[in-house]
């Protein structure tokens, strides 16, 4: 089945002028028509299909729909070539832009063959991505904080340790400074404090019913800034000897006491 983690795309929406791009004096991405562009541009379904060969489940939200009952309520972005080149050239980029991807190669399944995908596909609307694949020891050096958040663009992804909707709004998408003090994994800085006054809510909030209705307005929040890309959740497939009977948790985890060997 589907594993709890979710695999994105992100955005540096923090720098004044993009650190990997060439373009000057500005940041494509600060712009929402851009990143509208990039999401009407990736097909999760051809990825689904071509690049995890049906091992993922396409994903509309930053996280799994076994963690958030309302998830149904969100569909995966829809292609559209014509439209995503539209909103470029209304964002002042009619012949697209260059801009540097960087991505690990042996962190999550496929993941450089993910980010191989996304530059094709970012290339039928005129963008071109000069992509930076390392192995996790040395990708990670550079984009979390004592790096200095260095990158443009990338893929990330992340399983909420609560198990809840809120862990990814703390983590993922909670505005941060440049320490990392606030959402620490926010790697691209995206910023929206109106929902972090609702994701504050959602902490305290005992009332299920109304605290899941909080959590759908602010993935509503979330998802008209298009703070990232949802791709989806990669497919469990472990290797389990005929004489033992295991039990394979949603989080990947092991847990000896549910192992039973003949």
């Amino acid at each position: 089945g589907p594993e709890l983690r979710t695999i994105f795309l992100g955005f540096d929406q923090r720098r004044d002028e993009l650190k990997y791009s060439n373009v000057k004096g500005k940041n494509p991405f600060k712009d929402v028509r851009v990143r509208q562009a990039f999401s009407k541009a990736i097909d999760v379904n051809l990825i689904k299909d071509r690049v995890m060969r049906g091992a993922s489940v396409p994903a509309a939200l930053l996280i799994s729909p076994l963690l958030f009952e309302g998830s149904k309520e969100f569909k995966t972005a829809a292609v559209d070539i014509d439209g995503a080149k539209k909103l470029l050239a209304e964002a002042g980029y009619p012949q697209g832009f260059e801009v540097g991807m960087d991505c690990p190669n042996d962190r999550y399944v496929n993941d450089e063959a993910i980010c191989q995908a996304a530059v094709g596909m970012l290339a039928r609307i005129g963008v071109k991505v000069n992509l930076n694949a390392q192995p996790k020891t040395k990708y990670f050096a550079k984009v979390l904080a004592t790096g200095g958040y260095d990158t443009s663009f990338y893929l990330l992804g992340w399983t909420p340790g609560s198990f809840d909707s809120w862990n990814v709004f703390a983590n993922i998408t909670g505005c941060r400074d440049d320490s990392g003090k606030g959402g620490p994994f926010n790697f691209g800085g995206y910023c929206n404090p109106k929902l972090d006054e609702l994701a504050a809510k959602i902490l305290v909030e005992t009332d299920t019913a109304k605290r899941n209705a909080m959590i759908a307005e602010a993935w509503k929040m979330e998802r008209a800034d298009v703070s990232h890309i949802p791709l989806h959740q990669q497919t469990l497939n472990w290797g389990v000897n005929k004489k033992v009977k295991i039990v394979q948790r949603a989080d990947n985890q092991i847990l000896l006491y549910w192992v039973n060997m003949d």
